[in-house]
């Protein structure tokens, strides 16, 4: 009898620790689950109410008055295609070369000059479009990596020239004699006074706002001088009517240029040409950022820039 009621003991102790055991394992399990669901909230708000990264030098704009706030800019950025922001191999590259070279920021294209969208959009209008065309595949993830090494991601827009959607939809297009206006190298416009086309627009910055984005370089915000006449272009116009909920973002305002060393009197590239060159970029005023295109190397020209005291820049290789 005492065997069997010291069996019975040992077993209720069995089953009382193998009970303690579930509940542990049960608790830390929870305890996991309920880590992970903080930090993907944390991560998601982060993203939603971050402000450009201070390393470049810049304010950040708002439009909550009504009227856009002015920002200097200083930030020194490496421009690449929007298929390297792929969050693996090709980003290492990118960020290995940005810090060699002492860039602040990464600038990529989301909506080229032709019309194209370089990131992978989920927009219903760009997917009936059909725009999309070697793009940014994991541009959340890009855009967390990049700001985790403090460099600031930087998105570039085309607004107004656009050779996909204007011959898609004729209602969004810029017209003259009721046909999409073409300019002298065959190019076609978004129309600015059309709610459609803005709205295109907006939700692309909308979407990628969303993904991370705070700083939009914007081109093309003008259009051609022949058809401008009774239309409501201009950047500041533009910003206005394709910021919607991107009420704390950076909105700057492209200024293109070329630097490669051509010294005209010597017929040759050397150090004097550049210098010739960069004397002749244009000032900044605020809001606005030269994006400058080189076929030469482009750590050699971004010290060039940098010993001539240019900032506020996105240097781009042609």
């Amino acid at each position: 009898m005492k065997k069997n009621a010291k069996r019975k003991r040992t077993t209720r102790e069995k089953q009382a620790q193998q009970q303690k055991r579930k509940k542990n394992i049960l608790i830390a399990f929870m305890c996991v689950v309920l880590i992970c669901v903080g930090y993907i909230g944390a991560d998601a708000f982060m993203l939603r109410h971050s402000h450009a990264v201070t390393g470049g030098g810049s304010s950040s704009q708002s439009a909550e008055s009504g009227e856009e706030k002015t920002a200097k800019v200083t930030y020194i950025s490496l421009g690449v295609p929007s298929v390297a922001l792929d969050n693996s191999v090709m980003l290492d590259s990118v960020m290995s070369d940005a810090e060699k070279g002492g860039f602040y920021g990464v600038a990529f294209e989301l909506k080229r000059a032709d019309g194209t969208i370089g990131y992978a959009s989920a927009l219903t209008t760009v997917d009936t479009f059909g725009g999309i065309s070697t793009p940014a595949k994991q541009l959340h993830d890009s855009l967390k990596t990049l700001t985790s090494r403090n460099l600031q991601p930087i998105a570039r827009i085309c607004c107004l020239k656009d050779n996909v959607v204007p011959k898609r939809s004729p209602e969004m297009a810029l017209l003259r004699d009721e046909k999409p206006y073409t300019d002298e190298k065959g190019n076609t416009y978004l129309n600015p006074d059309s709610e459609d086309a803005m709205k295109y627009l907006r939700e692309i910055v909308s979407e990628s706002y969303n993904l991370g984005v705070r700083v939009f370089v914007l081109s093309s915000t003008d259009l051609p001088a022949g058809i401008k006449e009774g239309h409501n272009d201009g950047f500041k116009t533009i910003v206005q009517k394709i910021r919607g909920d991107a009420s704390d973002a950076l909105f700057l305002e492209e200024v293109g240029a070329t630097i490669n060393g051509w010294n005209i009197a010597d017929g040759e590239y050397n150090d004097a040409g550049f210098k010739q060159e960069i004397e002749k970029l244009p000032a900044l005023e605020e809001n606005q950022i030269y994006v400058i295109k080189t076929e030469k190397d482009i750590d050699d020209v971004n010290e060039k820039l940098k010993d001539n005291n240019v900032s506020g820049y996105i240097l781009v290789e042609d």
